[in-house]
């Protein structure tokens, strides 16, 4: 059985002390990578970096606002300089507000582009001259998100379908260097935005029952199953994969694709 090797290169993942981010870095770690944890959350950052450090692997949590173009063009050599050439990036730091088009406020709508759009684009414009010289890889987080409609989420989806359109449009661009550029896009998944939607829900067990259904599989994803699929795409296992999407779905967009056709 070949394994997955990332060893003797830094992986660097933004939004790394969420469940989906920091479930990436210690796989990242488990791979041989050394890690840069970064977040807005410079503690918790910390604290993913310190689970790193204590199984043996090596890691740092860095604050990172991916908002801020300049902090983020200043971090990727800071980074390189004290944890080795960075092999991948990943794009992991997200926001969700929620509400329809026709209420939501400006405030969150820009917020969420400013995270989950250009906060990708800063993060992949500093890291190009770094991957070039590695031939490095690049995993943005999308969504299905992108490829659907839904009473609240106009917003989220607007964002993750940028992202999608962005990762192709780099992926087609830095082909010629070296660099792959791919996109996993999740269903559900059992932490983070979801939790937070529990947390709000007056019933949360309904809403756990809805998650399940969606899915074909019987169940949302976990953060460890997104983590397996970007960290297969960072691996030279996927050497000759660039500007794919991968659904993980757990079969999800197959039962939304089936009921648009029957409705058709």
């Amino acid at each position: 059985m070949t394994s997955i090797d990332l060893s003797g290169g830094l992986v660097l993942v933004t939004g790394g002390a969420g469940s989906i981010g920091s479930a990436i870095a210690v796989q990242a770690a488990q791979a041989g990578a050394s890690v840069a944890v970064c977040d807005i959350n410079s503690d918790a950052a910390e604290r993913i970096a310190a689970g790193i450090r204590a199984s043996g692997a090596v890691a740092m949590g860095f604050r990172l606002d991916v908002t801020d173009p300049d902090a983020v063009k200043q971090l990727m050599p800071r980074a390189v300089e004290q944890l080795g050439p960075l092999r991948g990036l990943v794009t992991a730091a997200g926001l969700l507000r929620t509400g329809p088009l026709a209420s939501q406020s400006h405030k969150d709508w820009q917020s969420m582009m400013a995270v989950n759009v250009d906060g990708t684009f800063h993060a992949v414009q500093a890291a190009v001259p770094h991957l070039q010289a590695t031939g490095g890889s690049i995993v943005t987080l999308g969504s299905v998100s992108a490829f659907i409609g839904s009473a609240d989420g106009g917003g989220y989806t607007t964002s993750k379908g940028a992202v999608l359109s962005l990762s192709y449009a780099a992926a087609g661009e830095l082909a010629p260097r070296g660099i792959r550029v791919n996109n996993v896009a999740p269903g559900w998944v059992d932490g983070g935005f979801t939790h937070q939607a529990l947390e709000a829900s007056d019933d949360p067990d309904a809403l756990r029952r809805r998650a399940r259904e969606l899915h074909p599989l019987g169940r949302m994803a976990t953060p460890g199953d997104v983590a397996n699929a970007v960290v297969w795409l960072l691996s030279d296992q996927a050497a000759f994969i660039t500007g794919s999407m991968l659904l993980v779905d757990g079969g999800f967009m197959i039962q939304h694709e089936g009921q648009s056709r029957h409705e058709a």
